[in-house]
């Protein structure tokens, strides 16, 4: 049966053990962003229902499984060991049982493609890559266009094809 706690305003901590596995998840909302982290221990089924305790600005949380009794520190969006000897029983409160099916943060629709953009006598376009400027096209699929190429002896223009530079005479590779 998962469980969850309210740390503080947008962010929750998330608790469930499926199967052997301890499963915490730390989930924070903002104005336009969402963060999540999350932690799998094998602890085995849970005995009791699982506790929390807030100190200083954090928590500590205690699972009492098969295997023993384990604690984590919640800090921010850091999830670590706790010490036993950091446990304050009197302080403690039992989590609350999550809805059935509820998640933490909702998973976002796909980007939709990025459309063509014209930006004077540039173009880009995302499918195939490609970007144009005059008389140049360089992309993932097509090959460039009006490429200039100089001898390597004396910088001198040649066209393609040459294979000897019509200034200096260069063998070209």
């Amino acid at each position: 049966m998962p469980y969850h706690c309210d740390l503080s305003p947008g962010q929750k901590i998330y608790l469930d053990n499926p199967g052997s596995i301890t499963l915490i998840t730390l989930a924070s909302t903002g104005a336009g962003q969402q963060q999540q982290s999350s932690t799998q221990v094998h602890t085995g089924s849970w005995t009791e229902v699982p506790q929390i305790v807030r100190v200083g600005n954090g928590v500590i949380l205690r699972c009492v499984a098969a295997q023993g009794t384990f604690f984590w520190q919640i800090q921010g969006m850091q999830i670590g060991v706790a010490p036993a000897t950091a446990w304050a029983t009197d302080q403690a409160i039992p989590m609350q049982t999550a809805e059935v099916g509820s998640s933490p943060i909702a998973s976002m629709p796909p980007m939709p493609p990025m459309a063509p953009m014209q930006m004077g006598d540039m173009q880009m376009s995302s499918n195939p890559m490609t970007l144009r400027m005059g008389k140049m096209t360089f992309g993932s699929d097509t090959p460039t266009v009006n490429t200039q190429k100089f001898c390597t002896q004396c910088g001198a223009a040649i066209a393609q094809g040459d294979r000897f530079c019509g200034s200096c005479g260069h063998q070209l590779p």
